[in-house]
């Protein structure tokens, strides 16, 4: 499962250097952009002494993109709770590499949808904090108000490894399910 993820990221990524290779005009042009969000992901697996464990993530991604696609690199600070008893606290903060592609030109003014995915190390910077690879894949549409401010709503699926807590010899992983909102710059 995670070969087959992080393929589909690697795909993603793959997909955007395509289209950044097209011929230059006014609409290719790379301009940088952030995409501030936040997120609440839901547990479908238990991963903890027998716990789901939901998270709340805050991330800021910052990169450069033409009108249809861009890359950039993200910082994320996640808060993982279990929810049974006496559920466990993990924290993480991840840095990794995003994509997105869009459907129409990020100029327009239309409802516009998007797929990002994201790929990424957390390393254990801080004693408190877990280390692991995680990934993403966020569905997703765009919102344009009429002074010309971005939003958008996104569905989250999100994997997690926290190789810093060895329970029966394995390496927990939590993959949850879950929505976010944020703007773009």
């Amino acid at each position: 499962m995670k070969r087959v993820l992080s393929t589909l990221v690697f795909l993603c990524f793959g997909l955007v250097t395509t289209f950044a290779q097209q011929p230059s005009s006014a609409s290719n042009k790379f301009r940088t952009f952030s995409r501030p969000e936040a997120s609440y992901v839901f547990g479908i697996n238990s991963s903890f002494n027998n716990q789901k464990i939901n998270s709340l993530h805050i991330k800021l991604v910052i990169g450069v993109a033409n009108a249809i696609t861009g890359l950039g690199i993200g910082v994320e600070n996640t808060s993982f709770n279990a929810t049974g008893n006496g559920g466990s606290n993990f924290q993480t903060l991840n840095f990794s590499g995003n994509a997105h592609i869009l459907a129409k030109p990020i100029s327009t003014k239309e409802l516009n949808y998007f797929i990002k995915a994201a790929a990424g190390y957390a390393p254990k910077i801080f004693g408190a904090y877990n280390k692991g690879f995680n990934y993403q894949v966020t569905p997703g549409v765009l919102l344009t108000t009429k002074k010309g401010a971005k939003y958008f709503l996104q569905a989250v699926y999100n994997y997690q490894e926290l190789a810093g807590l060895n329970v029966s010899g394995e390496k927990p992983n939590v993959k949850g399910v879950g929505l976010g909102i944020g703007t773009w710059f």
